[in-house]
């Protein structure tokens, strides 16, 4: 496989692009040799690496038009009702600005105000102590008067007397600033005679044919697409790592493909059958990226995408040992939040005033906010990427077996992965609302800062206060649904632990039951995100699936056929904050868990329901793979209306969501387990198509995951892995699935650049910027689905199989219109049947075939059952089910 800290000499002299710059870093070919500026106008629309940045409740937007950078101050700051001078609450500044001791500056900005007002600006530290270089448009530590509608020219000088790297902040909020004051910025400049400006890198230049940058595998399909307005084929070849042709074919035109924008062609190559490293494919002067052909991609993915969840851990050390990827040693940090005590805010109505410990669980994203609802689905995620393990033969439980992930749990006789799931399900225990009280048995919805950190604050010297928010029914049945998840899963294990999950499980059920509508509005985004949600039929449903499949309950067979979702699989999703995307579940649409779990497991389902299931899953999967055929880059996503603002669908535009790349990840699960229920290829190609767009089969040439390709993304939105904009700080590790291209283009740092919504199409919508949280955000939900897929390739060296990439076949993609079965052996006999009584052949040959097949399945069954302890285990967690559910039965009657 390819990763970044293993690429050859010439990959690693590629220049970067500005959209992969880290934040801070950009290069104006419109300033002088002596500027010190990345912009000293706004000419050209481009703003950056000028920002404009607020500290709640203060809010200000911002547009560059006319050749000006105009700021518009709504609210000028927090305590500037009270009289104090938040001046610094409202920010126009560029950062990481580097002077030298000694040198005379000269400074330079013209600024016009709507209303007459007081504003300071400051050349200094961009951190404590907020040491000043040039302190006051004179440098005598005074605010400067505007008069409305008057340009003030900003002309003095400056001799710094240290070496540092600063920034040119103007302070625009505070108690002398009115609310709706509007600023323009125009001739910024900072001038040193002895400075001498870094050359321009240049940008990034896309290969010209977009391929999967680790590779491809050698019995599936492998696609590539050359960007091309040629209305006729061409010819391709795919070249050895020795430059030896090794096969040549003609592309299929595809046209203008809206999506990304480009006039595209596909070069299938799905026949070539060999496998080695160093492949390239070539079209007239394109070509594309080296990648491998082998049986095994994913492993290393696998092991760092899990290990996401373990540098993610609130509550301890994360030490370098434990650490998969990267610079360990500057990985390793101390625990954050330890403890993590909070009151509960008396907000959305909630009226119980105490405080909770609920130390511990992983952080949800970037920041450092702990959710229940995202935290759900994640868990439930991985523990399905387990589960699945005890039901089918194309995977092997040994992957995640103890010992299998290096964390400090390893060697505890557990399964690795059910213990990183143990971390956040027992967070999400101590968010039970304790008894005593009137939501007795509900669970609180997050717990997170009371205002946004910044870049560059480890948890640990994060000293904000913590609040938490009130219980919902949302947060409620998503520890319902994973907890009753959880016991199926450490029965055999941990009886007691799972006894306690169980036992939470179904008190919270009945909680939600008693109090269905508490729910998170979709405006709470102060220090953290809001997860609203006013619609919890989903969840539910999913609950009530679990612990059904749990318990053998009838209570809870009777809850899930009265739902609406009883037996779907959705491909359009409308609840949470999504108004029509395609995709069948995120943390905001959780039947398809419900649905998903039922055709696994199985457990108290008759025939029908079985079948209903699969051809819905079915059908759901071939939905995903008709897009993909129609697709430039072959992705299971098509364009959707996209709320810019949560919640609101006034802001509504058309287009990919926040964290597209998970949707694409989500869909891919879902194609995987059409090919586990049905055997077709079809479906697995699918899920290959699928991981070709997130790992570099794109326009923009990315890969989507840190520290695998040859252009992979380098700088998430993450408040610990800063180096970008604090070299102190470490580097983000590799396995990490950052969001992706997303119309919305919220954050300023992208509007910044000039970027305006609906100018771009969808798949250009991402830039690779610490800065850019609305595009390069990564959290534990998008993680866990890529290390679900990941796993799902991954043979197992040590057990007697070799994954499901071996299992499969190439195939030209077409979908039929009747669904396959379920495989069991009456199934096989059936077909048997017809398909013989249609030939009109002899009854005895009927009973031979017969015959065979129920012998082949014993001698099957035999081999597997003496070849795999692991297997044997499948065996006894499949026997104990009834043992199970007894055991619940009596402790009930205790």
């Amino acid at each position: 496989m390819t990763k970044l800290k293993k690429l050859s000499a010439f990959a690693a002299a590629l220049v970067m692009a500005f959209s992969s710059l880290p934040a801070g870093i950009y290069v104006n070919n419109n300033v002088s040799a002596d500027e010190l500026l990345g912009a000293t106008d706004f000419n050209d629309g481009i703003g950056l690496p000028w920002t404009v940045v607020e500290t709640a409740p203060a809010d200000a937007d911002f547009e560059i038009a006319d050749g000006v950078y105009k700021i518009t101050v709504n609210k000028a700051g927090g305590d500037s009702e009270a009289g104090q001078n938040c001046r610094w609450d409202v920010q126009f500044r560029h950062r990481d600005l580097q002077i030298e001791s000694g040198h005379t500056y000269t400074v330079k900005a013209t600024v016009t105000a709507s209303n007459n007002c007081t504003i300071y600006t400051k050349i200094g530290d961009m951190d404590e102590p907020y040491e000043e270089d040039m302190h006051g448009a004179y440098n005598d530590w005074a605010e400067t008067q505007l008069t409305a509608g008057q340009p003030f020219t900003l002309n003095t000088t400056f001799t710094a007397n240290r070496s540092a790297k600063v920034e040119w902040a103007f302070h625009i909020g505070g108690h002398n600033v009115p609310d709706g004051t509007v600023f323009t910025f125009d001739d910024m400049s900072l001038f040193d005679p002895q400075y001498t400006a870094p050359a321009d890198e240049g940008e990034w230049q896309r290969a010209g044919i977009l391929v999967n940058q680790l590779g491809y595998f050698s019995n599936l399909n492998k696609k590539a697409t050359l960007v091309s307005d040629s209305s006729s084929a061409v010819d391709f070849e795919l070249k050895d790592s020795s430059g030896k042709t090794v096969y040549s074919g003609k592309s299929i035109p595809m046209g203008d493909d809206k999506d990304s924008g480009d006039s595209v062609h596909i070069l299938d190559f799905s026949d070539y059958d060999g496998s080695g490293s160093g492949y390239t494919l070539v079209s007239g002067d394109s070509s594309s990226w080296q990648f491998d052909i082998s049986d095994d991609l994913y492993s290393g993915m696998l092991k760092d995408a899990l290990n996401y969840f373990y540098q993610n851990r609130s509550g301890i050390d994360i030490e370098s040992q434990y650490i998969s990827s990267g610079n360990a040693s500057a990985l390793a940090r101390s625990a954050g939040h330890n403890p993590d005590i909070a009151s509960t805010e008396l907000v959305w109505g909630y009226k119980d005033s105490y405080s909770l410990d609920v130390t511990g669980g992983w952080y949800d994203a970037g920041d450092h906010g702990k959710y229940v609802v995202n935290g759900g689905i994640s868990v439930w995620t991985l523990q399905n990427q387990y589960e699945r393990t005890l039901y089918n033969e194309n995977s092997s439980s040994a992957l995640y077996a103890d010992n299998s992930m290096n964390i400090p749990e390893s060697g505890n006789n557990y399964p690795d992965l059910l213990d990183e799931t143990r971390y956040e399900l027992e967070f999400m225990l101590k968010m039970i609302v304790p008894d005593g009280y009137e939501y007795a048995g509900m669970v609180h919805h997050k717990i997170h800062d009371d205002k946004w950190t910044a870049l560059g604050v480890a948890p640990a010297d994060d000293t904000k206060e913590r609040i938490l928010k009130p219980p919902t029914t949302a947060a409620t049945l998503n520890l319902a649904a994973v907890m009753a998840q959880a016991y199926r899963l450490w029965k055999d294990y941990d009886s007691e632990f799972a006894q306690k999950c169980l036992d939470a499980s179904v008190k919270a059920y009945e909680a939600a039951k008693k109090h269905p509508d508490m729910y998170a509005p979709f405006d709470e985004a102060i220090g953290g995100g809001a997860y609203g949600d006013n619609n919890v039929t989903d969840e539910f449903y999913w609950a009530a699936c679990e612990l059904y499949l749990a318990t053998g309950e009838s209570s809870y067979h009777d809850d899930i056929k009265k739902s609406d979702y009883y037996l779907q699989l959705p491909v359009e999703l409308s609840g949470g904050e999504d108004i029509d995307s395609v995709g069948s579940m995120d943390w905001g649409n959780t039947a398809a868990l419900g649905s998903l779990s039922l055709v696994l497991v199985k457990d108290g389902l008759d025939d029908s329901e079985i079948k209903e299931l699969t051809d819905n899953v079915v059908s759901a999967s071939e939905y995903y793979i008709s897009l993909e055929q129609n697709q430039g880059y072959g992705i299971p996503l098509a364009q959707s209306t996209v709320a810019v603002e949560a919640g609101d669908e006034s802001t509504a535009i058309t287009g990919y969501p926040w964290g597209s790349n998970s949707f694409v990840a989500n869909n891919a699960i879902i194609m995987a387990y059409a090919y586990d229920l049905t055997g077709d290829s079809v479906h697995l190609n699918g899920v290959v198509s699928a991981m070709d767009y997130l790992l570099g089969r794109n326009p923009l040439d990315y890969s989507y995951v840190t520290g695998y390709g040859y252009h992979a993304a380098k700088y998430p939105h993450h408040r610990w892995w800063a180096n970008p904009v604090d070299d102190s700080f470490p580097s983000a590790p590799d396995g990490v699935l950052v969001g992706g291209p997303n119309s919305g283009l919220q954050d300023p740092w992208v509007k910044g650049s000039g970027w305006n919504r609906g100018e771009k199409a969808p798949q250009l919508c991402y830039m690779d910027n610490i800065e850019a949280w609305s595009t390069n955000e990564c959290t534990i939900n998008w993680n866990a689905p890529l290390a679900w897929l990941a796993g799902y390739f991954t043979p197992d060296s040590n057990a007697d199989n070799s994954g499901v990439a071996a299992s499969g076949s190439t195939s030209d993609d077409k979908v039929s219109s009747k669904h396959k079965s379920p495989s069991s052996s009456s199934s096989i006999k059936d077909i048997l049947i017809k398909i013989l009584a249609g030939l009109g052949a002899a009854v005895i040959l009927v009973m031979l075939i017969l015959g065979f097949v129920t012998f082949a399945k014993g001698f099957a069954k035999g081999r597997s059952d003496s070849s795999s302890a692991m297997k044997q285990k499948k065996k006894s967690y499949n026997e104990n089910k009834k043992a199970l559910k007894e055991d619940y039965k009596n402790h009930k009657k205790m």
